[in-house]
């Protein structure tokens, strides 16, 4: 049938016509409540919506230790500043161009993959996604245990002196907690959604004003604390680069899925505005939180303290200890199991073909987990940065450039709605559901980056 009439234009959005989705029941589709694309009359997200989003998204206490990190490792308050706005400004590009896609068709990330990768070929950047996912749940529930460390700790102070042991049974006490939520299908998380944004933004407030008393109230003190500076024995240009990519690798993930939300917005203009305006300003405003934290902790402490969960346990007062370790754990709750535990969740459960309950895929998911060893990563902020995250990077990289290079330029952001849909046929079926060249590209590029990691004469890649 002819595409003029599966499928309309109004405007900035693409729809299914009543044609298009009896076209679609001819064949075999994989067409269902779930994987449908969302017609413009059912379309209410707007630019502050969008924005909002990354707000929620950007002011969490991951990108406020990534923020201190740079500055540990021997960057200035400005050059770290710089360094993390810039590289989430470029992940913006990214998050907008694949944000085109699901404003204009109304579909999802996983759609998005199947054009591109073919029906079964779509199995690698699923993994890919999931790998990613279970990492950083690995992180949060790490940092999320540390919060109730401190707790613990605050009520029973022998606790903090069983060291690694005692971490690591807070770490699996928040392991489980997270587990519960997301295996339950408990309501608590949307909930808490709801309020984490204005606590972690009273939090961050708190750290600005905490930070400005122990510098005697005044700014230019803060910013000229010894750890805000340039370490004179470090290259900034050697540091730069491979913190840029590390920035960029940091929001990767969500970028990848930005048609999962932007298949919600009116228009083209209300999805670009809205992640342009806010992603680079929340970032600046909590990359400068995590440096005012930092630099009143060495004033205070006399310690480099770049993780917030740490800071807090410096407290004498054990109400504060108390009070701040669970406006922590809140916050990081509610990002960690709608963000990074149950899109792996989902994504094991399709490739399994629900041969398992919700439940049990989600304990399983969770466990692997463990194997990324998230106390390692988290051992110091340069491994964390130019070790962890750039290696996750590697992985992001060459899925993001076939999306992008595929969407905007191979099929000129022209799709065929109905041809999406077919399982057993149509443009986007290639060579029995693998897209044989765009597999073989993916998996070279992915080993020429992992080669340029570890053989010293291709290092400059």
């Amino acid at each position: 049938m002819d595409v003029k009439n599966t499928q309309i234009q109004k405007g900035d959005i693409v729809d299914l016509t009543d044609a298009g989705l009896e076209e679609i029941n001819k064949y075999k589709n994989d067409y269902n409540d779930m994987s449908a694309p969302i017609p413009s009359n059912k379309r209410d997200w707007r630019t502050k919506d969008i924005a909002n989003l990354w707000i929620g998204m950007i002011v969490s206490i991951a990108v406020y230790q990534v923020a201190s990190g740079l500055l540990v490792s021997g960057m200035s308050w400005g050059q770290a500043l710089f360094t993390v706005v810039l590289g989430h400004t470029i992940v913006m590009g990214v998050a907008i161009a694949l944000g085109h896609f699901g404003t204009k068709y109304g579909m999802t990330y996983p759609t998005l993959s199947k054009i591109v990768f073919g029906n079964k070929g779509t199995v690698f950047p699923s993994l890919i996604r999931a790998i990613l996912g279970i990492f950083w749940f690995g992180v949060q529930a790490w940092i999320g245990g540390q919060a109730v460390y401190t707790i613990i700790g605050a009520l029973y102070p022998n606790w903090l002196n069983m060291g690694f042991t005692a971490q690591f049974i807070s770490f699996i006490i928040f392991w489980i907690i997270n587990v519960y939520i997301a295996a339950s299908g408990s309501k608590a998380v949307k909930v808490l959604e709801g309020i984490s944004a204005p606590i972690l933004i009273v939090l961050s407030l708190i750290v600005i004003i905490w930070g400005l008393s122990t510098a005697d109230w005044s700014l230019n003190n803060l910013l000229n604390v010894e750890i805000l500076k340039a370490d004179p024995k470090v290259d900034f240009w050697k540091l730069f680069w491979p913190a840029l990519s590390a920035m960029i690798a940091f929001d990767g993930g969500i970028a990848l899925s930005m048609p999962d939300y932007t298949r919600h917005c009116v228009d083209q203009k209300s999805q670009s505005l809205g992640q342009i305006i806010s992603a680079p300003i929340m970032t600046f405003y909590i990359s400068f939180v995590g440096m005012c934290g930092t630099a009143g902790g060495l004033l205070a402490f006399g310690d480099e303290i770049w993780e917030p969960a740490v800071l807090v346990g410096h407290f004498p007062s054990v109400s504060i200890r108390i009070i701040f370790s669970i406006f922590l754990i809140m916050a990081v709750l509610t990002t960690n199991v709608a963000g990074n535990l149950i899109p792996p969740v989902n994504i094991a459960a399709t490739l399994t073909k629900n041969k398992f309950n919700y439940k049990t895929v989600t304990i399983g998911v969770a466990i692997l987990a463990l194997l990324a060893r998230p106390w390692d990563s988290l051992s110091s902020a340069y491994n964390l940065i130019f070790n962890v995250t750039q290696l996750l990077g590697a992985l992001i990289g060459p899925i993001s450039g076939i999306y992008l290079v595929a969407y905007l330029f191979d099929y000129k952001t022209e799709i065929d709605v109905v041809d999406t849909y077919l399982t057993d046929g149509g443009k986007y079926f290639y060579s029995k559901g693998w897209n044989i060249p765009v597999i073989i590209l993916f998996l070279a590029m992915t080993l020429l980056i992992f080669a340029g990691r570890f053989v010293d004469s291709l290092s400059w890649i």
